[in-house]
């Protein structure tokens, strides 16, 4: 055993069936290429002789973090996306958003240069924050699509957006180029891309079906909205499809749920949209600042355990104000207070790094501190002392008071045994 690398300090182990492993004084030993040789106490290690030094950690060390549904040209306006929406608006806060701040927004990425800059921004803060991939919506540009795809880390998923219907013309998906487009993106990308239905308010069944057929021909993911305000529901159900049975029949109907699908939100679901999402092993990206912040609502997280739906915790940037998923854990823990036995800070930690990991087919470098697997974690430091000696108290002690504000506690990233992200003690 050759040990390059060894850092010592409190240690989380999430794993794939809930329980979170909290070492006190644990350890971690990788080899020169990146790879874990050890996870666990530290005074189980038998260390071999002349071993380097293990370096103390700058915090609590973990895996790294994974946003599962994230929009990367709202970046910008994180936390505006309803700035200026009036409490009343007549088609409700989440449409009334899109058209007054959203699309303005996303219609920049048109401009390469704009883009590149929204993209890198969006990276740098991501990777400060331990969040080092996920799922994410671009715009109908394949310009955009193609810069995001170029310049964020490949555990990234990006999506090239389908909109061609109540939305601004000059953002419509380019209908007879949107097939070759795609294409093109999976041939260079591979299984990155993801066939990005925004929702059925803003694209029509012909190009849905379309594309959902183009999924299944190229073995791509699908990713889209889905029951997140009663307007849009009302809107989709009673207005642009009122031959189907609900929004989420819609979806099924014309094949995107056949995919793996992402579906962002789930919150105004009756009994058998359930049953669709797990008779086609859909998985639910879980916004609990989104929906609070946007008055959407709260998701019925005791019908998703009951049923064993997959999910995962998700920012929704724009909609929140910061890309910490350690923010979104503690918001978790507010919005599901006194409404589910598993609003747990373990259960939280679970849903940002393993669960989404194994979801998003990176669970062979991300996700569980595993020996065998890279050695990629992050060093997060304590924002106060732990209430008691236990997993639950030592994530609980990790996580911002104030989930609307970025938490600027994670101190170093390190991914396949190098340093990516430092960050001072003393940064505000």
């Amino acid at each position: 055993m050759r040990i390059a690398t060894a850092v010592r300090g409190p240690l989380m182990i999430p794993r794939d069936d809930g329980v979170v492993e909290y070492h006190k004084d644990g350890l971690l030993v990788g080899d020169h290429d990146g790879v874990l040789l050890y996870a666990g106490p530290a005074e189980g290690f038998d260390w071999p002789p002349d071993s380097p030094s293990p370096r103390r950690a700058a915090g609590v060390m973990l895996p790294p973090l994974l946003d599962i549904h994230t929009h990367v040209p709202q970046h910008p306006i994180r936390g505006r996306f309803i700035e200026g929406v009036p409490d009343d608006a007549p088609q409700g806060k989440l449409l009334a958003g899109l058209h007054r701040n959203v699309f303005p927004a996303e219609l920049r990425c048109v401009d390469e240069s704009y883009a590149i800059a929204v993209v890198d921004a969006f990276v740098a803060d991501t990777l400060s924050h331990g969040v080092v991939g996920g799922a994410s919506y671009m715009t109908t540009s394949p310009l955009a699509a193609r810069v995001a795809l170029e310049r964020m880390p490949d555990a990234w998923s990006v999506g090239l957006v389908l909109m061609n219907q109540n939305c601004p013309p000059e953002i419509h998906t380019d209908d007879e180029r949107v097939d070759d487009m795609l294409i093109e993106l999976a041939d260079r990308f591979g299984s990155r891309v993801i066939v990005t239905d925004r929702f059925a308010v803003a694209v029509d069944s012909a190009l849905r079906r379309r594309q959902s057929a183009l999924a299944a021909r190229l073995g791509l993911r699908t990713q889209t909205h889905l029951n997140e305000q009663p307007h849009e529901k009302r809107f989709i159900e009673e207005e642009l499809y009122p031959d189907h049975d609900s929004y989420t029949h819609v979806y099924h109907q014309d094949g995107l749920l056949d995919h793996r699908c992402i579906v962002a939100h789930c919150i105004y679901m009756h009994g058998h949209e359930w049953q669709l999402l797990a008779e086609t092993g859909s998985v639910i990206a879980h916004c609990p600042t989104s929906n609070a912040l946007l008055g959407s609502g709260r998701m019925d997280l005791d019908e998703v355990k009951r049923r064993g739906l997959p999910y995962a915790l998700a920012t929704d940037v724009g909609a929140s104000p910061t890309v910490s998923m350690l923010a979104e854990m503690r918001r978790f823990l507010q919005v599901h207070d006194g409404f589910s036995s598993w609003a747990t800070a373990c259960e939280a930690l679970v849903r940002s790094t393993v669960a989404p990991a194994a979801l998003l087919d990176l669970r062979s470098r991300l996700g569980e501190l595993t020996p065998g697997r890279p050695m990629s974690f992050i060093e997060v430091e304590p924002l106060r002392p732990a209430a008691g000696a236990t997993a639950e108290h030592a994530v609980r002690s990790l996580l911002p008071d104030d989930p609307d504000r970025p938490a600027t506690n994670v101190r170093r990233v390190t991914l396949r045994g190098e340093t990516v992200s430092l960050r001072a003690t003393d940064d505000a």
